[in-house]
This record gives C-alpha cells, structure tokens and sequence, in this order.
C-alpha cells in the first residue's frame, strides 16, 4: 500500500447505504439494491448496521442485518460463504452499531442488507434503524 492510498482512503472503499435511516416497528426492511458491477464486482464487503434511539418503551429490541444476493435483482436468497448466513451479530442496546466483514467472490451481481427488527413489550415500539454496505477489493480502482 503506498502512501497515496493511506491519505485517500476513498479510493480503494465505496460506501453505499442499503437501508436508509427510518424510524421501524418490528419486521423486516428490505434494503436497496446494489449492483456490484457499477463498483468493478467489488470482492469484499463491510456490512454496517446502527440502531439510535427507541420509543414505545419496550422491555427488549433486537436488530439484526443479513447480506442478500440475487442474479437478476428479483430473486433473493441469504448470502452464504459454505453453510454460514453472511449476516452482523444482533444489536441489543439503543444507540449502538456493529460490523461484519465479507467475501463478496461467491456472491451474485446484485446485494442489499435486509433488516430484521424485533421488539419485546412496549406500546407499539420502534426504533431508529439503518445499514450500510462499505464495498472494497474492486478489481480496478478509479483513477486517482
């Protein structure tokens, strides 16, 4: 890595947001598609989840993100590198984020982040929800 880089992070990561900040009930939130061609079929992934803020009072939340791929961008099944879901591990606590890192060399053209919010007690509880997908190791970087 040469200096350059070190000083322009920017040009070897791309961050895209899949699930844009929302406040969500319990459910699932499918993110938005990403074409991974526009990106030099970037070979990895960092795979951003954040949680802010909760009403409703509930006793309990958990938010969880799991990578998503499709060939055609109408199919979509978990990502799996051999029989592991591609996914962070659950957040607990409000105003709290994590990260997973992930090979992108087995996955198909199109990705997205799909959200799972689950609530325990409350009154009609929601939380701050969102996801991003930092993509990296594309095969030919921009011109810097």
């Amino acid at each position: 890595m040469d200096i350059t880089t070190l000083r322009n992070i920017g040009s070897i990561v791309v961050p895209v947001t899949s699930v844009f900040p929302q406040n969500a009930a319990a459910g699932t939130i499918d993110g938005t598609s990403i074409d991974r061609t526009l990106h030099n079929l970037a070979g990895s992934c960092v795979l951003h989840q954040v949680v802010g803020a909760d009403s409703g009072a509930p006793s309990a939340l958990s938010v969880q993100t799991t990578l998503q791929h499709s060939p055609d961008e109408s199919t979509w099944s978990n990502y799996e590198i051999g029989t592991t879901v591609q996914q962070t591990a659950a957040l607990t606590a409000v105003n709290s984020e994590n990260t997973a890192a992930i090979d992108l060399t087995g996955a198909y053209r199109f990705i997205r982040a799909v959200q799972v919010v689950s609530f325990t007690g409350g009154t009609s509880p929601e939380a701050l929800v969102a996801a991003d997908i930092i993509l990296g190791g594309e095969r030919e970087l921009a011109a810097v």
